[in-house]
């Protein structure tokens, strides 16, 4: 069992989130579109960028487009 105490878990945890958003943050709003389309963002990362820059990710039927994507009216 870890000696680590709830308040660093989740320091460590913020950290290690930090980091791996790190490079979609430095990503220009047509990078971060182009990569969401070829699937290299994570489900993690679409949320972080919806989150922080709701404008700039694309809508279908005024749903983000990462969600709508997997909603059977969208994908027929």
């Amino acid at each position: 069992m870890s000696s680590e105490t709830f308040t660093q878990l989740l320091t460590r945890m913020g950290v290690d989130r930090d980091a791996r958003l790190e490079a979609l943050w430095r990503m220009t709003p047509n990078e971060r579109i182009a990569a969401m389309r070829r699937g290299s963002l994570s489900l993690e990362q679409c949320c972080a960028w919806a989150a922080r820059f709701p404008r700039q990710v694309p809508l279908i039927n005024g749903e983000f487009e990462f969600i709508a994507a997997y909603m059977p009216e969208v994908s027929e």
